[in-house]
Formats: C-alpha cells, sequence, structure tokens
C-alpha cells in the first residue's frame, strides 16, 4: 500500500528518455482497483506532454528545446548589417575597377558594336589575297567580272579565274535588308514590291513617300537603312538598285471570333509579314548585260531553206 502507484513510471526517474527505442507499456489506474489491466502504448514523441515538468505560466512546453528570440532585436541587428554591408559595397565599387560603374548608351563600346556590327564583305572573308587581286583586277579591266578573262597583275603575272554562277553573285557588291514585323498580308506587300522590281534605291524611296499603302511606311524606313549601310561599307547610293525583294509570313497569326447574328460566328486572323531586299550596285547590271549579249550572238538563226545543195533543174518558181 505504502508503494508507488502504477504510473509512477511516467514522473520517475525511469523515464522514456533513457529508453528512447522502446515502448512504455503502463497500467491504468483501474487496473490497481482490480478491474482488468488495460495496458496502453504512448509513443516517445509524446513525452514530453506526459512528463510533468514544472512549467510556469505563459512559458512554451518546448523552452528546453527552442531558445527565446527577441524577433525586433534581430530584425534591427539585420538592418544595420544591411546598411553597413551595402556602405561598405559601395566602398568597394568606387576603389575597384573591376566593378562595372553606370555608362551612357552612346559610350558603351560593347554596346555600340552590339548594335553596329561591322560590314561583311565578302571579297575580304571569302577569296584569297592571289584571288582577290585576280578579282580586282578583273573587275578593274572589264567593270564587272568577266569568267575565264587573262588579266596582268602588277608582278608582270598573268592569270585567269574560274567561279561558278553562285560564286559571282556572292561577290558582286550588295546590300542585304531584313524587315521586322509587319502588320500586313502578303497580297497587300507584293503589290508594292511589284512596282519597286528594278528601281534605282533613292528613285524607289520616293515612290514610296508618295503611296497611300500602309506598308509603305515601313518600307520607306528599310530602303532609308538601306542607305546608311551602303555608306557604311563605302558603296555609292546613288549606284545601288533593287536586285531582289519577297515577303513571307512572320511568326504565328493571332485569331479571334467574330461574333455575327443569329447565333452564326466567324474567324479574324490577324496577319504579319516579313519583307526582305537585295540591293546591288550597276556591276551587277554590267554582267547581266554582257550576258544576255552572248546568248543573242550565239543564238542560231532559224531559216526555213536547208542549206544543201540545190540538185537536178531549179523549177521556175520559189519553193519557200
Amino acid at each position: 500500500m505504502g508503494g508507488p502507484p502504477s504510473w509512477a513510471p511516467i514522473c520517475g526517474a525511469e523515464t522514456p528518455e533513457e529508453k528512447p527505442d522502446k515502448e512504455i507499456n503502463v497500467l491504468s489506474p483501474q487496473g490497481a482497483r482490480g478491474q482488468g489491466a488495460l495496458r496502453t502504448r504512448l509513443n516517445v514523441s509524446n513525452r514530453f506532454l506526459a512528463t510533468s515538468t514544472g512549467t510556469k505560466p505563459g512559458e512554451s512546453l518546448f523552452s528546453d528545446l527552442t531558445s527565446s528570440v527577441d524577433k525586433e532585436s534581430k530584425a534591427l541587428a539585420q538592418k544595420k548589417r544591411s546598411e553597413s554591408g551595402s556602405a561598405d559595397a559601395d566602398a568597394n565599387a568606387d576603389t575597384d575597377a573591376s566593378v562595372i560603374q553606370y555608362v551612357e548608351p552612346e559610350q558603351d563600346k560593347k554596346l555600340q558594336e552590339f548594335l553596329n556590327p561591322k560590314p561583311y564583305l565578302t571579297v575580304e572573308t571569302l577569296l584569297t589575297p592571289l584571288k582577290k587581286e585576280i578579282y580586282l583586277a578583273n573587275v578593274a579591266k572589264n567593270g564587272f567580272f568577266k569568267n575565264m578573262d587573262l588579266v596582268k597583275l602588277k608582278d608582270g603575272a598573268s592569270y585567269t579565274l574560274n567561279l561558278t554562277q553562285q560564286q559571282i553573285e556572292a561577290l558582286e557588291p550588295s546590300v542585304y535588308l531584313r524587315s521586322w514585323r509587319i502588320k500586313s498580308s502578303i497580297k497587300k506587300t507584293n503589290i508594292v514590291l511589284r512596282a519597286l522590281k528594278d528601281l534605282p534605291l533613292k528613285k524607289a524611296i520616293t515612290q514610296l513617300h508618295f503611296m497611300e499603302k500602309k506598308v509603305a511606311r515601313d518600307l520607306v524606313e528599310m530602303l532609308e537603312r538601306g542607305v546608311k549601310d551602303a555608306e557604311k561599307m563605302n558603296y555609292n547610293a546613288d549606284d545601288l538598285y533593287i536586285s531582289e525583294s519577297w515577303v513571307h509570313t512572320d511568326g504565328h497569326w493571332l485569331k479571334r471570333v467574330d461574333c455575327k447574328g443569329r447565333g452564326r460566328a466567324g474567324v479574324f486572323t490577324f496577319k504579319w509579314v516579313s519583307v526582305r531586299f537585295l540591293l546591288k550596285t550597276s556591276q551587277t547590271k554590267k554582267r547581266l548585260a554582257h550576258l544576255a549579249a552572248e546568248r543573242d550572238a550565239n543564238k542560231k538563226i532559224v531559216c526555213a531553206v536547208s542549206k544543201g545543195k540545190v540538185k537536178g533543174n531549179a523549177p521556175g518558181f520559189y519553193r519557200w
């Protein structure tokens, strides 16, 4: 009778902290009175709630596990550290040359190189030094490149250069223009492009200024940009003409519902296109005129009379 109650191990020295991996079997008070023993299993995770440690009012049960934190003092200290860190960073940025300071866009060399790349000259890039010298001598002699034409260089040596049709077209002076997304259709844009075929560059710009088509505003901006590009490449803008131009779809076309009366509906299609221009010089015109003259000279003359000898007595009338 004087011994500890059946639930004494909960508050005694043999607590679950000594054997955390085992289960605790506790006899209920009803079992002590002889009404039967009921074994209850307490999980190890509930041992902190089962123990009766003397907690003060307002104190957390987990006070021995978590330390109290003053949030206001912590936030104030963090703010002071951030301010001191930013001040140190500014001081280091002023003294460190590797830190990039603010630069005006006009004075940013890398930005200007990206926005205004150097022109790509095919003669300087695609040809070897000897072929380049032969090509330029051929153009200076004929006004255009004439295939397999014998030219004499400054050192006294004579050479001939044979190029394919694609290579000749790639080496001729040209300016390639690309547009942004233009709010128009292929059918509407082709009407304007056909009117500009083979026109001189500056004359085409004048024609676009007086056109009432909406797409003409975007096209004239492209051709004016072509004049500036020609100056960068040391080409004469007055010598350029529109050699080729084409239009194609650009990106995905948006579609919207076109609501109509009586439950009917259609589809609105918002079309976007992109335009390309290829500007060339009079050197190309001279070459094309020379090739056309050669084709006419080599054309076979069509004649109804055979070239064979007349055999037998000639009749008194014409046979053709």
